[in-house]
């Protein structure tokens, strides 16, 4: 049995939306970058650089996912630090400068962004019902989701959005959750976190004392001692489960 919640939190890529990356528009965004960086930095390194950032970061955030209270990396600290580490300084300190915009469009641009099935239906069935919705997510540039969002049928229909890269902390930190809380007005005690991963939101729920974590994957996935309160398979299934405790 779940608690009947009185708030749900969302995590955005995998429970909102999905990601599609295009490589063909690759080359596009080494052209910004060289336009950025100047002359000192060839096309060709550039690139290399863009992929080995792309990399180390990953392995960072999946490092951070250990930690207690992990912090968020700032987006001028991947691009000059993990993209741009060994350019000349010039290029390091113009690409710094460029940092937001730089991250926008590798999220953006660089990717087809669509809406999972069912969470059109799933938000606004809460909304309908009084409970107070809000966004939580891990994200090198929440302007970016909340570009998102905006331009789709969801825009309005939030009570919060919490995007790491705004507030300095990242999941599985329970303080990302208590951001949210806070600008709904909400008990986490009373809340429910949806997710789809176990290491970042699920722990994160778990830490924060979330009244019912719910993991967002067709399959439950294993773990030694971590598990959510319950596993829905979509979008779908969790309007249904929602709508019987609130009802």
């Amino acid at each position: 049995m779940l608690i009947r919640p009185r708030a749900l939190l969302l995590d955005f890529h995998g429970v909102i939306g999905r990601a599609e990356a295009h490589p063909d528009r690759e080359d596009a965004f080494v052209e910004v970058l060289a336009r950025i960086a100047g002359p000192s930095v060839p096309a060709d390194r550039i690139r290399a650089d863009h992929v080995a950032g792309l990399t180390a970061y990953r392995e960072w955030r999946n490092a951070m996912s250990r930690l207690p209270a992990p912090p968020e990396l700032t987006q001028q600290e991947f691009w000059t630090d993990y993209v741009a580490a060994d350019w000349p300084e010039k290029a390091r300190a113009a690409v710094g400068a460029s940092a937001e915009v730089l991250s926008r469009l590798w999220l953006i641009d660089n990717n087809e962004w669509t809406l999972l099935p069912g969470i059109v239906e799933l938000v606004k069935s809460a909304v309908d019902a009084g409970l107070p919705v809000a966004v939580v997510s891990n994200t090198l540039c929440g302007a970016a989701f909340r570009e998102i969002i905006a331009q789709s049928p969801l825009d309005g229909a939030f009570g919060a959005e919490i995007y790491s890269d705004e507030v300095g902390v990242r999941k599985p930190n329970p303080a990302i959750l208590k951001h949210a809380a806070d600008r709904l007005g909400a008990d986490l005690a009373h809340a429910w976190f949806a997710g789809d991963k176990l290491d970042r939101d699920i722990l994160c729920g778990r830490r924060a004392g979330v009244g019912a974590t719910v993991l967002m994957s067709p399959e439950p996935i294993p773990h030694p001692w971590l598990q959510p309160h319950t596993n829905v398979a979509d979008a779908d299934a969790l309007q249904k489960l929602l709508q019987a405790y609130l009802t």
